[in-house]
């Protein structure tokens, strides 16, 4: 996993990658932050608030 923006990240040249190479039934859930302000805090604490610590990830990925 890599962290960043969501807006123009890496997760977005992947979905654009697939788009123009006709790849079909490939699905791709992207995670990262939101382009606004972040509280301060330890990464854990932040990534916590936004949903991106490994519990939350693993729900979002098995439901």
């Amino acid at each position: 996993m890599r962290t960043g923006i969501l807006k123009g990240g890496l997760g977005s040249a992947v979905i654009e990658l697939i788009n123009n190479s006709d790849i079909k039934d490939v699905k791709v859930k992207t995670f990262g932050y939101n382009d606004c302000f972040i509280k301060h805090g330890s990464v854990e604490e932040i990534e916590s608030l936004i949903g991106l610590n490994a519990e939350r990830i693993f729900e979002k990925l098995t439901y």
